[in-house]
């Protein structure tokens, strides 16, 4: 899987410990991460032990969903 495509992803959620994780069509939550590199955020999520990065689209997507989160609360 080179990136999470929008055919991928199902929902942003938080998860019990308070983390924003994305839920893919597989069923599985996984909690987004970033780190910085070369100038860049880099979003990604760790699926059988690989890093994979979230496409423009489901970026925006998750980000928007957070945003909600962080205005309505929980």
């Amino acid at each position: 899987m080179k990136e999470i495509t929008k055919e991928d992803y199902k929902l942003t959620n938080i998860n019990r410990d308070g983390k924003f994780v994305i839920r893919l069509k597989d069923d599985n939550e996984y909690v987004v991460y970033y780190r910085k590199q070369n100038g860049k955020t880099i979003n990604f999520i760790e699926k059988d032990g690989k890093e994979i990065p979230l496409s423009k689209e489901v970026l925006k997507m998750h980000l928007s969903e957070v945003r909600v989160y962080q205005r309505d609360g929980i």
